[in-house]
């Protein structure tokens, strides 16, 4: 492994608020556990397990973390790393970011590696760092692909954010987007990777997550509230995309 590939496994502690700050040294990371809110202008972004996350040298941010805390592997990408990562158009200025199963695989593998130390740890390192440096970079190639919507899909996306929490059917945002629906469908989930429908419950579900983080709303409430049809139903997607139920989360981040 080459020397100047350093592998740090970062704690961060439960409830603990790190102030804006920056980096002199760019710098890559994958989260191996526990998640963290953090804000990069009027940025905010929830990092969980499986996220890998890229931060260019002098790059304000903050972050917040919950009541588990989190654990990361940090490391400095190599040159040659980040002239692959722009030739995959990734747009490395913005700070991006991409979670995966993959990632979460990855993750876990380099923690092994990290721990192990035999005459074959140093090469399985360097493979695993590759894999996730070759995975950040298909996604920003999809992204890259997706980056220059037209006018009309991003009125559709928009209409979308404007009323995330109301009832919605393919019908009425086909009329804002002054499309057919399976034309509609089929450019929604070219340029955003995505179903509309899918789309449409990730809105929903960091929404209920922002409530389940102020005043005590009971559960059932923020689901009707935020167009769900039901506290399960609420459960279930959240689940699906946070990996823990409403409960746990509040829980977790306001313990």
């Amino acid at each position: 492994m080459p020397a100047q590939t350093q592998l740090h496994v970062r704690d961060y502690p439960a409830h603990l608020s790190m102030p804006p700050h920056h980096h002199c040294e760019a710098s890559m990371n994958i989260v191996i556990g526990g998640d963290f809110l953090e804000r990069i202008g009027t940025d905010e972004r929830i990092y969980a397990r499986g996220h890998v996350a890229y931060f260019p040298a002098g790059m304000t941010h903050s972050q917040l973390f919950g009541a588990c805390g989190a654990r990361q592997i940090i490391f400095r990408p190599e040159d040659r790393w980040l002239d692959y990562l722009a030739d995959c158009r990734t747009p490395l200025g913005d700070a991006p970011h991409a979670q995966s199963a993959v990632f979460r695989q990855l993750g876990d593998r380099l923690l092994e590696e990290i721990r192990g130390q035999d005459d074959f740890s140093a090469v399985a390192r360097e493979g695993l760092l590759l894999e996730i440096v070759a995975g950040f970079g298909r996604s920003g190639t999809r992204a890259a692909a997706r980056a220059r919507p037209p006018a009309w899909l991003r009125a559709a996306r928009d209409f979308l954010h404007e009323n995330a929490c109301a009832p919605l059917a393919m019908p009425a945002i086909a009329r804002v987007a002054g499309r057919h629906e399976i034309h509609l469908a089929r450019e929604f989930r070219r340029f955003y990777g995505v179903s509309v429908g899918a789309y449409l419950r990730r809105l929903r579900t960091e929404r209920a997550a922002r409530l389940l983080l102020g005043p005590q709303s009971g559960i059932s409430e923020i689901a009707l509230d935020c167009g769900f049809a039901s506290h399960s139903h609420l459960c279930r997607e959240f689940k699906a995309q946070f990996g823990l139920t409403p409960s746990q989360y509040r829980a977790r981040r306001t313990a």
